[in-house]
């Protein structure tokens, strides 16, 4: 089986604008030639200056799995699913190292969450079939060292062997390995197609980020023109409302925690927990974006809290 790792969907997350262009494809490269120490170097570099990027935490630990660091490699991973419940692929990962470890039943429900929060991951679906596969031949091995007369696990498990072309599974044995046919070039990277929960997550994280950083123009540009909240407010009214809550601030602190995304026809739904800090302004809210999709454009259409 293989390392289903999703690299290449995890560049696709980057949100560009915030790194030196020159980085992200050096960092494919490295990668590509499985240079992971030059790599991990560079994800650090870009973790100190964004620690609460789940697209760099992502990468970071991949690249400690790889260096062999897998304790390291689970925690991050563990972490990201605390942080960012609703992106399938944590929990993927999550499960590929608690099988190497031989840690089936906890790579199992690992897989069960990262299904059940993105229903249509055809590689947490995969990987499910292979580690049943994997789980079914221990079985029988075990059940033939009890009774090695037992010709009906005899039968079952040199079907699996025949189907499957692998041996009994060694507690070491990663349940995949592939790191997913990573993309060889930049515009590659860009051409891949990510699910529509991460790139709301990388919208969210971007017009967080807009807001922080007292960049109106793109903070507003996030907003739909069919934009009007429940009171009332359309786009015009609501940019008159937002800018002096965005602009010529001290600073502004941002956190957004425990977001959950639900679909309604046409509508996402993206809650949250919003912490905000600015000047002795200290305040936790809880917030609804509606969202909507159009012509592959994300866009606010109402704002709830």
């Amino acid at each position: 089986m293989s390392k289903r790792f999703l690299i290449a969907v995890i560049f696709l997350a980057f949100s560009f604008a915030n790194y030196s262009f020159a980085d992200i494809p050096k960092l494919n490269k490295l990668i590509e030639d499985k240079n992971y120490l030059e790599a991990k170097k560079i994800v650090n570099q870009l973790i100190d200056s964004d620690n609460d990027n789940p697209q760099l935490l992502f990468i970071n630990g991949v690249l400690l799995s790889e260096l062999g660091q897998i304790d390291d490699a689970i925690n991050v991973f563990v972490s990201l699913t605390k942080s960012h419940p609703a992106l399938p692929e944590p929990y993927n990962n999550l499960a590929v190292l608690y099988a190497q470890n031989g840690d089936f039943d906890l790579a199992k429900i690992a897989l069960e969450k990262s299904i059940k929060t993105h229903p249509s991951y055809a590689t947490a679906h995969i990987n499910l079939g292979d580690l049943y596969t994997r789980m079914a031949s221990e079985s029988y091995n075990q059940a033939l060292q009890i009774d090695k007369s037992n010709k009906n696990a005899k039968t079952k498990l040199s079907l699996i062997k025949k189907l499957f072309n692998f041996q009994p599974i060694n507690k070491n044995i990663a349940l995949t390995e592939d790191i997913s046919q990573k993309p060889k070039s930049f515009q590659e990277i860009k051409d891949i197609e990510v699910s529509v929960n991460e790139k709301i997550f990388v919208m969210i994280d971007n017009w967080k980020k807009a807001w922080m950083n007292q960049n109106f123009d793109q903070y507003i540009g996030y907003y739909s023109t069919n934009f009007k909240n429940n009171k009332g407010m359309d786009l015009e009214q609501w940019k008159q409302f937002r800018k002096p809550r965005v602009i010529n601030k001290p600073s502004i602190n941002l956190k957004l925690e425990n977001i959950e995304i639900s679909k309604n026809n046409n509508l996402f739904s993206v809650s949250f927990t919003q912490i905000y800090q600015s000047g002795s302004i200290d305040s936790t809210t809880k917030k609804t974006l509606l969202i909507e999709l159009v012509d592959n454009q994300l866009k606010i259409v109402n704002e709830i809290s």
